[in-house]
C-alpha cells in the first residue's frame, strides 16, 4: 500500500501518534475536520482548473479572429469579380440592353 508516499507500516505509525497525542475522541473529531479541510481544498482546485482551462479557451478564441477572416473573403470576391458586370446582369439578366448598345 503506498498512499502519498507513506507506505502502510508508516500509515499506521502516523495513526498511532494521532491516537497518542489527540486520544480517541478527539482523533474522529480531528479526522472530520481533516476531510472537510480536503474537500474544499478539492473544491478549490476544481475551480481554479476551470478557470484556467476557460482563459485558455479564451486566448484560443481571440487568436481565431474571424473578422479579420470575413475581410480578407470579401477583398478576394472584389478582386476577383468586378462590380459593374454584376450590376449589369442583375439589372438585364437576358442581355436585351447589350444588342442595342452595339
Amino acid at each position: 500500500m503506498n498512499f502519498f508516499g507513506v507506505g502502510g507500516f508508516e500509515f499506521l505509525l502516523i495513526i498511532f501518534v494521532a491516537l497518542f497525542f489527540l486520544g480517541p475522541k478527539n482523533l474522529i473529531f480531528g479526522l472530520r475536520k481533516m476531510r472537510l479541510l480536503y474537500t474544499q481544498l478539492k473544491k478549490q482546485r476544481d475551480e481554479l482548473i476551470s478557470i484556467v482551462t476557460e482563459a485558455v479557451e479564451i486566448e484560443e478564441l481571440k487568436k481565431l479572429d474571424p473578422i479579420n477572416d470575413i475581410k480578407d473573403d470579401i477583398k478576394k470576391i472584389e478582386s476577383s469579380t468586378k462590380l459593374d458586370q454584376i450590376i449589369d446582369e442583375v439589372n438585364d439578366p437576358f442581355g436585351n440592353n447589350k444588342d442595342e448598345k452595339s
